[in-house]
């Protein structure tokens, strides 16, 4: 893929198989209680070296970036929490690549930005806030057509999702070859979508649900599967959300805090749950002889969030 975000922050020699280290030793014993298997992980989170644009909101914004460079669109917009890693994304990629951005926040004016909301600031994006009301309507396609005209701006889905979102992960096929199982760390399920069609059938894909759904993202994924051509096998755990998005317990604060002191830095919303379920996963099943893919989804600017 071409787009003015791979050419000004990557290159055409990117090698995202340098971004692949294995779990220490001495973390998979603390973590699963023993080292029989091969763990490694995909370190998105290293992907800029700024530390700005990092994790897989880089590859769902590629191809709306693409999208934007052939619309006649001047600005980019979007819609996100207060603590949103996609905003923060786009507006890091806006200021790089000089772009107007317009990010809608589900909030109020009068509440204190938040450290994210303040970068984004910095790096040029305006916001605007939504109640609640307002916010829902983020999937009505007339209300974005009618937002697209008033910034005169590509509207991008919250986190990035739709046909375009998924696109820029063909950059990280050849990362999943030799791996018996990928596991991926999901809210909207864009990024496990995108990972999906470049898997065979030898190997499985888990998706850790990071969102209290009530089995929405399953059932989309049911229906997606009936007309897609994945030929990988796939499951959703639905149990690893502790109560629901951004919700902790003392048990996944340990676990971060020993993550840490093994140089892997972990955030609370996606992948500490992440590194949670494959614990209790391993936990319940017996040890094979088989090589697993953990991916790193970055957002670590959110661990500010949580004092972290």
């Amino acid at each position: 893929m071409t787009s003015l975000l791979w050419q000004t922050i990557f290159t055409e020699s990117f090698d995202a198989d340098a971004l692949i280290e294995p779990l220490s030793d001495m973390l998979a014993a603390e973590f699963f209680g023993c080292n029989m298997i091969t763990t490694d992980i995909l370190r998105l989170d290293r992907l800029d070296p700024l530390q700005q644009i990092t994790g897989n909101k880089v590859f769902k914004l590629l191809g709306h970036l693409a999208a934007y460079e052939k619309s006649s669109r001047h600005a980019l917009v979007s819609f996100g929490g207060r603590w949103s890693n996609h905003l923060h994304a786009l507006a890091a990629v806006s200021q790089r690549l000089n772009i107007p951005s317009f990010g809608l926040v589900r909030g109020y004016p009068e509440q204190a930005l938040t450290a994210t909301l303040q970068d984004c600031v910095a790096m040029g994006m305006t916001l605007k806030f939504c109640d609640k009301l307002t916010y829902a309507q983020r999937y009505d396609l007339q209300w974005r057509a009618q937002l697209s005209a008033h910034y005169d701006a590509w509207v991008i889905p919250e986190g990035g999702e739709g046909e375009e979102g998924l696109s820029g992960f063909a950059q990280l096929a050849s990362v999943f070859q030799g791996y018996d199982e990928i596991w991926i760390a999901a809210g909207t399920g864009t990024s496990a979508q995108g990972i999906a069609p470049y898997l065979t059938r030898e190997q499985t894909l888990r998706v850790v649900n990071v969102v209290a759904d009530q089995g929405a993202l399953k059932q989309k994924w049911t229906e997606l599967a009936a007309t897609k051509d994945w030929v990988c096998e796939w499951e959703i755990i639905e149990d690893a959300h502790l109560g629901g998005f951004g919700k902790t317990t003392p048990e996944l604060l340990q676990l971060i805090a020993s993550a840490d002191a093994h140089g892997l830095p972990l955030e609370p919303v996606y992948t500490a749950k992440l590194l949670l379920a494959y614990r209790e996963f391993l936990q319940h099943h017996l040890p094979q002889l088989r090589k697993y893919l953990l991916i790193h989804t970055g957002g670590l600017q959110g661990r500010r969030g949580y004092g972290l």
